[in-house]
């Protein structure tokens, strides 16, 4: 398979997997059909691929916990490559036809670690450089510390209570045959949270030139992450109240 034919085919495959069109997550998905290519020829498994956006994400943390405000550039740089890499498992696993559970959780798993972490070196760069604040911020430090630590505890919730929720709507879905969709996607507009995702993105592209901006980050990431965990606890409460089955009583008659 040439490259055209293969970019042909890494294109069909992901028809359905973008669900606005003008999102930042769009374009990375797009860029990624691009870079795909590149993993398909090396025969990379879509789990090794997991492995290298992994890596690829620590290194940028790495950089920032190291060297500070100097290459937060290019952990910025990095974190964003490891994004795209990211997507680039799940399309060599449909190009194979080799999708896996185990896939699916190591890929969360991996994202929450790299997330948590890199948001933490970030955390680092404003306590180590207060001398690149302005004195506004730098004055207000100690409480704007305080709200960037539950901002960051808030971002593995937010992927906890999605993978949850996206885990009991399937169970319950085959136990009670129910018609419930596993994201909230389909239940309601994810254009203004896409709008959140697009903004935290460009304002870690601004991060480097204007670090003050760093306040608005995480404000804008503790907002979104209660919102999301709100709305899906919404839906939780409308969906869950089925009847749950006592499945250790199940496992013991068997």
């Amino acid at each position: 398979m040439n490259i055209i034919q293969l970019i042909k085919r890494i294109i069909d495959l992901n028809k359905g997997q973008i669900y606005n069109i003008f999102s930042s997550e769009a374009l990375l998905r797009i860029i990624a059909w691009y870079v795909t290519p590149i993993f398909y020829y090396l025969r990379c498994s879509p789990n090794l691929i997991s492995v290298i956006a992994l890596f690829v994400g620590l290194y940028a943390s790495l950089l920032i916990f190291i060297y500070g405000l100097d290459y937060i550039g290019y952990g910025i740089g990095l974190y964003v490559l490891s994004i795209i890499i990211d997507h680039c498992d799940g399309n060599i696993a449909r190009l194979k036809n080799i999708p896996t559970f185990f896939g699916r959780f190591m890929d969360g798993l991996f994202d929450i670690i790299v997330l948590g972490i890199f948001q933490s070196s970030i955390l680092y760069a404003f306590i180590s450089e207060p001398e690149e604040l302005s004195d506004i911020t730098r004055n207000f430090s100690d409480p704007l510390l305080i709200l960037f630590i539950i901002s960051i505890f808030f971002t593995p919730i937010q992927h906890l209570i999605y993978d949850r929720y996206s885990a009991y709507t399937r169970w319950i879905k085959e136990e009670h045959s129910l018609v419930i969709q596993p994201t909230l996607r389909r239940e309601v507009s994810f254009i203004f949270i896409d709008f959140i995702n697009d903004s935290l993105l460009i304002l870690l592209i601004i991060l480097p030139f204007y670090f003050d901006i760093v306040v608005i980050y995480f404000l804008i990431n503790l907002l979104a992450s209660i919102y999301i965990v709100l709305l899906h606890l919404l839906f939780s409460k409308k969906y869950m109240s089925a009847h749950a089955e006592n499945h250790r009583k199940k496992d013991i008659k068997r």
